[in-house]
């Protein structure tokens, strides 16, 4: 959901897109792992095009704590000003265990390279883990080095191949 006000009138609204990721382990040592993901976004509203990129996730765990990079490269299709050509994402993130359940909390980093204009932001949340899948609330900073905003996020992840795998 995004929620803005822009001279006095506030508008709230759900999202513009469907990210697409098909995320595959592709190493896996000690506390390290490594996924490699194909990534597509269709928009649906206000935007044309799309876009197709790849991400690449590294990982370390030690005990209850999890430090992840996650670099996204991402193309696209009928580009325009809202849809550049290019753009790229890198972030960091920590994310400390607090029950065996799997509720966690985290604090990230974030820089971002779009139509050759870069943003830098931080964010922190909690998630909350349900079966197949997560809810993560996020509270997140935003272009820090330009024109500082807030904005709050809830996701809803899904782990769609546990869903409809057989048993």
């Amino acid at each position: 959901m995004d929620s803005e006000s822009s001279g006095g009138d506030r508008t709230t609204h759900f999202g513009n897109r469907f990210d697409f990721v098909a995320r595959q382990q592709v190493l896996a040592k000690g506390g390290f792992t490594l996924v490699l993901a194909p990534r597509g976004t269709v928009f649906t509203r206000g935007v044309d095009g799309g876009r197709v990129g790849g991400t690449a996730a590294p990982q370390y765990s030690w005990g209850k704590n999890l430090a992840a990079a996650n670099f996204s490269e991402t193309a696209g299709i009928s580009t325009s000003p809202a849809n550049p050509r290019s753009d790229y994402v890198g972030s960091f993130d920590y994310l400390r265990t607090l029950q065996p359940n799997g509720t966690a909390i985290f604090v990230g980093f974030q820089h971002e390279v779009t139509a050759g204009q870069q943003a830098a932001g931080t964010e922190e949340g909690l998630v909350i883990p349900f079966h197949n899948g997560q809810v993560e609330l996020e509270t997140a900073q935003l272009d820090l080095n330009v024109n500082p905003e807030w904005q709050f996020q809830a996701r809803v992840i899904v782990n769609w191949g546990a869903v409809f795998s057989r048993k």
